[in-house]
């Protein structure tokens, strides 16, 4: 039976897992080599060849907006608004983090989700995570504010969330999931206020990738 790769699959990684392999498999062949013991890491995670394996990894991912709930599509919205706000130029994790509760406030669903039930304002989580002391940068509109690398990764894990629980889409319950298990101030501050990847992935489980 193969081995499933993990979410985030690193060649360098897999080259130490076949120097490990290569090791063992000198002790009953002498002659083995580096590239029998590429191939026998390739087959173990179902592929017919380290090229092929290679060439997966290296392959660039899907694009993951098709796959954003329109929830969550004007959370992204609303968190360019609030780095704008903040006179900010790049849009960080907790600008999205402001972004999914001002979505749920706007619509009326903040008192039936987690953050809701966690007693989460948008007011609260804005002077927990925007340090007023930051040097403003001037905003002229229209301009554009691009996401910071933390948070196109941010949004890879969303989706690597929604595949775990079998959900074709990316809702906002993901993105907080995914805003969990961040080093950044949204991190600290859902877990300052008791939220719980547990409790997260319960919610995002029970929603079916809706909300």
């Amino acid at each position: 039976m193969s081995r499933d790769l993990p979410p985030r699959p690193n060649l360098d990684h897999l080259r130490k897992q076949a120097r490990t392999v290569l090791r063992s498999m000198r002790e009953h062949r002498a002659d083995a080599t580096l590239a029998d013991a590429l191939h026998a890491v390739a087959r173990e995670y179902g592929f017919a060849s380290w090229p092929k394996l290679k060439a997966h990894i290296e392959a660039p991912p899907p694009p993951l907006f098709p796959r954003f709930t329109e929830a969550a599509r004007r959370a992204l919205f609303f968190s360019r608004y609030e780095a704008a706000s903040a006179g900010r130029l790049q849009i960080r994790p907790e600008h999205v983090l402001l972004g999914v509760i001002r979505e749920h406030q706007l619509r009326g669903a903040q008192a039936r989700t987690l953050l809701g039930a966690a007693g989460i304002t948008l007011d609260d989580a804005r002077a927990a995570v925007i340090d007023p002391g930051e040097p403003r940068e001037p905003i002229v509109e229209p301009v554009e504010i691009p996401f910071v690398p933390a948070t196109k990764a941010l949004f890879t894990a969303a989706a690597g969330e929604a595949d775990r629980l079998g959900h074709a889409t990316i809702a906002t319950m993901h993105i907080v999931l995914a805003l969990l298990g961040g080093p950044d101030a949204a991190a600290s501050f859902l877990q300052g206020r008791g939220v719980t990847l547990a409790a997260a992935r319960a919610a995002a489980a029970a929603s079916g990738g809706q909300d």
